[in-house]
């Protein structure tokens, strides 16, 4: 068989030289899902050969990109780290200036209805003591602010001014155990003095045990004073202590302003149209002790009177 191989080698070579063409010649003019057993055989052969080279390939391909570029991916990262903190940010301004801007609407609604000349400020710090209640706005003696102008918001009576620097002012809030505001109910029209009490809660004092009062009166200022303007809210009453003698009855009254949320103001430059009429109701409200301009706590002090 050998020898015969060898003796006929030049024309088995031609024969497969000349077969090739036809081969290729058939598979051109054949359909592509018609398929010899010469295909198949060659795919079966050739297939996993084939998938192995495409999957190194694959691999090769992913490792330089995941590692050779890493340092783009990283860069690219941090860049969108810093626009979502940005992004992040104003979100949180926008928030706070929806806020803020829904506050002012209702106080400036409210500082139409109230038909006095007012001007809006800010609180900017706090009384951290326990012995006064005492706020600091950002207006002062420049924005025509003066000791004892009312100071009031959209939910109600917040207090009065105890003092002033050009660009500051110190209120005393009706929490404070010395404030004072003349008070109705608004249903029995039963009248008292509203004073501080605690941090959150005050009294309505020297109400008659005979006057109708019960939990869930709203008390309104009686305009009395000169200072507060008639109708504004001070409180709700919360619990009411009738006792069998005595002539009057111990009302616990919860502020209609909450003084935890307190950030706007407004300070009532006239409580009446009349200039006369405002400088008397000045000269017979009692008037703070002296004390220093500077802190708010503790050298707050106030002066008891009918607000």
């Amino acid at each position: 068989m050998i020898k015969y191989l060898k003796e006929y080698r030049f024309y088995i070579t031609l024969f497969f030289f000349l077969l090739i063409p036809v081969i290729q010649i058939d598979i051109a003019n054949r359909a592509p899902r018609d398929y010899l057993w010469s295909d198949r055989a060659i795919l079966g052969v050739t297939s996993p050969i084939q998938a192995a080279i495409s999957w190194t390939l694959d691999q090769a391909v992913g490792g330089f990109q995941n590692y050779l570029f890493l340092w783009n991916t990283r860069q690219d990262n941090l860049t969108l780290i810093e626009e979502n903190r940005k992004l992040q940010n104003t979100i949180s301004g926008l928030r706070e200036a929806q806020q803020e801007n829904v506050r002012l609407r209702k106080l400036l609604n409210f500082q139409e209805r109230l038909k006095v000349e007012t001007t809006v400020a800010r609180v900017i710090a706090r009384d951290t003591s326990t012995e006064f209640r005492a706020l600091r706005i950002n207006r002062g003696e420049s924005s025509g602010i003066r000791k004892n102008m009312a100071v009031v918001t959209n939910e109600g009576i917040v207090g009065r001014v105890l003092r002033t620097t050009p660009y500051t002012a110190d209120l005393v809030t009706i929490l404070d155990l010395l404030s004072a505001v003349d008070a109705i109910a608004e249903r029995s029209r039963a009248r008292g003095i509203v004073e501080g009490k605690t941090d959150d809660v005050c009294q309505l004092k020297f109400a008659l045990r005979t006057d109708d009062i019960e939990p869930g009166d709203v008390l309104i200022s009686s305009g009395l004073g000169g200072i507060f303007p008639k109708g504004i809210p001070v409180g709700t009453v919360s619990r009411v202590d009738r006792k069998s003698f005595g002539i009057s009855q111990e009302v616990e009254v919860k502020p209609s302003v909450d003084f935890t949320k307190l950030e706007e103001v407004l300070v009532v430059l006239k409580a009446e149209n009349d200039p006369v009429l405002r400088e008397r109701a000045g000269a017979i409200t009692p008037t703070a002790a002296a004390v220093p301009a500077t802190g708010v706590a503790p050298t707050v002090t106030s002066a008891r009177g009918t607000q």
